[in-house]
């Protein structure tokens, strides 16, 4: 796992979807600061919390030894054929 890749990426990521919520508190009236925002916030760092998670076991199931062995493509059924189209008889 490249940690200051995975780093990189979601604080990256962090700095857009914090953005958002800051635009979101930016934009709400007075006396609806809370209202109009709160949300935001907690859509970001929900956000943030699934993308970086995802992002980080992702990133060490690609550096584990095995994963270059384990890559296949679906599409391919290895005949030649495409998969379903196998005859009957």
């Amino acid at each position: 796992m490249d940690r200051d890749v995975v780093m990189d990426q979601m604080t990256e990521r962090f700095q857009a979807l914090y953005g958002q919520a800051l635009n979101a508190l930016e934009k709400a009236p007075d006396g609806r600061w809370i209202a109009d925002s709160e949300w935001a916030f907690r859509d970001a760092f929900q956000q943030l919390l699934t993308e970086s998670y995802e992002a980080a076991v992702q990133s060490k199931a690609d550096a584990h030894p095995t994963a270059p062995a384990a890559s296949f493509s679906p599409s391919e059924p290895g005949d030649g054929r495409p998969a379903g189209d196998a005859s009957q008889g």
